[in-house]
C-alpha cells in the first residue's frame, strides 16, 4: 500500500514548519506569496491529497498532554521545549496542548511518583485524547489506555502493552558506538573500563550497558565495574572517586546518562589519565570537551523527541496514521571539532 502524503511530508521536504504548509495550503495570511507557490507545487509533485488536511481542520477539537520534568533542565527541558515548539505549529489544526511539568527536585522518587500519578487521573478524567510522557511504569498508563487516552512515551519506554508508540534515541546502537570510542582512543587496551550508568531499571540506561557489552565482544574490552548513581551528582561523585582509589589503572569511564557532572569532578581530582565518554550536552559537557577532560559525548537529541513525539501523536488521532511502535533516533557523536554545530 502507497504511504499516504501529508503536510509533515512537505514540510520535511522544504525544511518548513507544518503550520506555514498548512497556511500555504489552506490560503491563509501571514505566508510569503513566493512560499505560497512553491509548498503548492512541491505538494503537487508528491501527490498530496487534500482531503486528509481537510478532515483535520473539520473534526472537533482534539485535547492532548504532554508530561515531563524540569528538574535536569539541560535534558528533560529540551524534551519539553521540542513539544512546545511542536504544539505551537499544532495550533492552526484545531488542537490544544497541555504541559505538565515536575519541578521540585530529581525524579524517580516517591514526590515525582506521586505527581505522576496525579496528573495522569487528571488526564484521564478531564477529558484528554492523547498523551506523550517521559516516564516510569506504572499501573495507572494501563488504565489510562483502557479509558480510551492514546498513550505514548518518550525516552524511557513502559511496558508495551501500557502504551501505543515510543519514541526514543537508540540507546544500544549509543552504547556500541560508546565501546568502540574507547576502544579507538584508549592507548591501553588492556585496561580495565568503567560504565557509570544511571537507573538499574531504567529501559534506555539497560540498552545502553548491553549496547556496549556487545560490542566488547567485537572490539575487546575488559569491563571491570558497572556502577548506578540514580541521576544523583553527589552519588556520581562518590562512587567515582571510590572507584578511582581502588582502581587507579582505569582506562574510560563511559557515562551513560546526562548528569555527568559527578563523574568528571571526580576523575579530575583524581589525577587519573583515562578516556571520558559522556551523553548529551549541557554547559558544563561543552567546557569539558574543549578542554579535553571529555573525549566524545553522545547525543541524544531530546529536543527532537519531544517535537517528532508530539507530531505522531497528532498524526495518529487526527488523520488516523499508522504510527510504528518504537520510533528510533539514531545518536549523533558530539566532538570537539563540532561542537559548534550543536
Amino acid at each position: 500500500m502507497e504511504k499516504r502524503v501529508t503536510i509533515y511530508d512537505i514540510a520535511a521536504r522544504l525544511g518548513i514548519s507544518t503550520a506555514t504548509v498548512n497556511r500555504a495550503l489552506t490560503g491563509k495570511p501571514r505566508v510569503k506569496e513566493q512560499t505560497r507557490e512553491l509548498v503548492l507545487k512541491t505538494a503537487a509533485e508528491m501527490g498530496f491529497k487534500p482531503n486528509t488536511l481537510a478532515r483535520s481542520l473539520a473534526r472537533r477539537r482534539l485535547k492532548l498532554a504532554v508530561l515531563g520534568f524540569t528538574s535536569f533542565s539541560e535534558f528533560h527541558g529540551q524534551f519539553l521545549k521540542g513539544a512546545r515548539d511542536a504544539g505551537a505549529e499544532l495550533e492552526d489544526f484545531n488542537t490544544q496542548v497541555d504541559y505538565f511539568s515536575y519541578d521540585d527536585g530529581a525524579t524517580n522518587t516517591p514526590e515525582s511518583d506521586a505527581f505522576l500519578e496525579r496528573t495522569l487521573r487528571r488526564v484521564q478524567e478531564e477529558g484528554y485524547d492523547g498523551l506523550l510522557a517521559l516516564a516510569r511504569s506504572t499501573p495507572t498508563f494501563r488504565k489510562l489506555g483502557e479509558s480510551g487516552v492514546y498513550v505514548a512515551t518518550a525516552v524511557n519506554d513502559v511496558e508495551p502493552d501500557m502504551r501505543r508508540f515510543h519514541i526514543c534515541y537508540n540507546g544500544f546502537v549509543a552504547g556500541k558506538i560508546a565501546a568502540e570510542l574507547i576502544y579507538r582512543w584508549m592507548p591501553d587496551r588492556a585496561r580495565p573500563v568503567a560504565i557509570a550508568s544511571g537507573w538499574k531499571d531504567m529501559r534506555i540506561h539497560s540498552a545502553t550497558v548491553s549496547g556496549f557489552e556487545a560490542q566488547t565482544k567485537q572490539t575487546p574490552l575488559e569491563i571491570g565495574s558497572i556502577y548506578y548513581n540514580y541521576d544523583n551528582p553527589d552519588v556520581a561523585y562518590e562512587s567515582t572517586r571510590r572507584l578511582l582509589e581502588a582502581c587507579p589503572q582505569l582506562g574510560a569511564i563511559y557515562v551513560n546518562t546526562s548528569n555527568s557532572g559527578g563523574v568528571i569532578r571526580a576523575v579530575r581530582e583524581s589525577g587519573c589519565e583515562l578516556v571520558l565518554v559522556t551523553s548529551d550536552l549541557n554547559e558544563e559537557l561543552r567546557g569539558c570537551i574543549q578542554d579535553g577532560t571529555v573525549a566524545a559525548s553522545i547525543f541524544q537529541n531530546q529536543y527532537e523527541q519531544g517535537r517528532r513525539g508530539l507530531h505522531c501523536l497528532f498524526q495518529a488521532l487526527a488523520n488516523d496514521e499508522p504510527v510504528q511502535n518504537v520510533i528510533m533516533i539514531a545518536p549523533e557523536i558530539i566532538l570537539n571539532s563540532n561542537l559548534d554545530t550543536f
